[in-house]
């Protein structure tokens, strides 16, 4: 019996690693620079990561810090260039 609870556990722990690092990130983001007015929205992936919601939003932060009127979101999945990959 223990060995059966030993193994689904093992089980569990595995299929929830292998969920969290097939999960996809993307950044959303415009770079207000006087040589991109009106630029269209950038992408940024943040893919193959344990935990790849943490570095997106950091790098956002650290973008809208950086870039004085810049925009960045945190949204789910792979940037629309990179689904062909």
């Amino acid at each position: 019996m223990r060995k059966l609870i030993a193994t689904a556990a093992f089980v569990a722990m595995v299929a929830g690693i292998a969920f969290a690092a097939d999960h996809a990130r993307h950044a959303t983001y415009t770079d207000p620079s006087a040589a991109n007015k009106g630029a269209v929205a950038l992408c940024k992936g943040f893919y193959g990561e344990d935990d790849n919601r943490s570095p997106c939003q950091d790098w956002c932060e650290q973008w809208r810090q950086s870039h004085e009127g810049a925009t960045c979101e945190c949204a789910e999945g792979k940037c629309d260039a990179d689904e062909t990959h």
